[in-house]
């Protein structure tokens, strides 16, 4: 008995030994495989400033009171955007509860127990046994993160939020490109319907000059047929203008998420085109396209893979729990909160699975593979 309880010790001691070198081996200085020390603060370089599309405002330049209007709607009303906020929200909520691994797990139990036992458990018959006690306790667990496996976790989904995040800017650029867009192209058919009048008047009237001309002998038969295609054409024109023109109220309704009988009225009023004199400056290639939302979400993504692998590899780790727990048991309800009903109990806890058969190793080809695939 006592061998058994010396390996015992030994092994115990050997696995606290190993806790003990792994936590002093992850707080070794990043100086022992560098030539240089870390600075402790980083120059910010001017290439990678980044500044949110949707803060530029870049519509507001048209001066244009309708398209802000139709733009703000959009982004109060598009059912992409809602569901791009939406999952911002998920994402949150997920990095939350991965943060909650930090904290320990305190749980309250309180119940009444009424028991009796068989006469006909030994070699001879004996009198039923009765007991009934109240117990109340509070217990602690607390899960140690040496190896950091909770706080890669807790990183992933912190990435996978601010992911989110630029899907949902990204998500907005788009909205209001495209409603300015649709915007554009219904004010350009609306001129080029008010021009197409202007000269179906005007090729009237040079048609009816022709007809004259051509009964007076002043003109061919020739001339009078020009003058019609011309004329017919341009009238023919006016259906296909007058398509585009619903064309892109339907669009602009569709990504405003109402119906277009709702927008006819204020969009069939024809305006001249938007005026825009500011000169855009395009900046540095790289510059702008560290701009996009979803080259952002894209590293989010990445950044959250790797956290997964670094996750999957402390898995390999053994893991230290902190266990306790206090409370109070008793007959009679009179002492129950006596000194002598108080109960507790600690029990530090080390786990480290040994054979899982290939569960680990794949968890860690998964994410790996994730990793790549990003």
């Amino acid at each position: 008995m006592c061998k058994v309880f010396f390996i015992r010790s030994r092994l115990v001691v050997s696995v606290l030994i190993l806790l003990c070198g792994g936590a002093v081996y992850a707080q070794q200085p990043a100086t022992r495989y560098l030539s240089d020390d870390i600075p402790k603060a980083w120059t910010p370089d001017t290439l990678f400033s980044q500044q949110l599309p949707p803060e530029d405002l870049w519509w507001s330049e048209f001066n244009d009171a309708c398209l802000d209007t139709l733009i703000q709607e959009a982004v109060d009303s598009n059912h992409n955007l809602l569901a791009a906020a939406d999952r911002i929200r998920m994402a949150r909520a997920a990095w939350r509860m991965e943060q909650g691994g930090f904290y320990p797990s305190v749980n309250f139990s309180a119940g009444w127990t009424k028991t009796r036992n068989s006469g006909y458990l030994g070699r001879e018959a004996a009198d039923n046994t009765y007991s009934q006690y109240a117990s109340g306790d509070l217990s602690v667990s607390w899960e140690i993160d040496l190896f950091g496996s909770i706080r890669q976790r807790a990183k992933a989904k912190k990435e996978l939020f601010r992911a989110s995040r630029d899907e949902y800017n990204g998500t907005m650029v788009s909205l209001c490109a495209q409603v300015a867009t649709a915007y554009m192209t219904l004010r350009t058919y609306q001129q080029q319907y008010i021009v197409a009048e202007s000269n179906i008047q005007s090729q009237r009237s040079i048609l009816h000059i022709t007809e004259v001309r051509y009964e007076t002998g002043l003109a061919s038969q020739l001339d009078v047929s020009q003058a019609k295609t011309v004329y017919f054409n341009t009238k023919a024109s006016l259906p296909s203008l007058e398509a585009g023109i619903e064309k892109q109220i339907n669009i602009i309704a569709i990504l405003l998420g109402k119906y277009p009988d709702e927008l006819r009225p204020m969009l069939r009023t024809t305006k001249p085109l938007p005026d825009y004199q500011r000169l855009v400056g395009i900046g540095i290639p790289m510059n702008l396209l560290r701009r996009r939302p979803d080259v952002r979400q894209a590293e989010r993504t990445v950044a959250s893979y790797a956290a997964s692998v670094g996750a999957a590899k402390s898995d390999f780790m053994p893991k230290l729990y902190l266990n306790g727990s206090i409370g109070f048991a008793s007959r009679d309800m009179d002492h129950f909160f006596n000194k002598r009903s108080m109960t507790y109990q600690l029990a530090p806890t080390v786990s480290w699975p040994l054979f899982q058969g290939t569960q680990r190793i794949q968890a860690l080809a998964s994410a790996r593979a994730q990793l790549d695939s990003g």
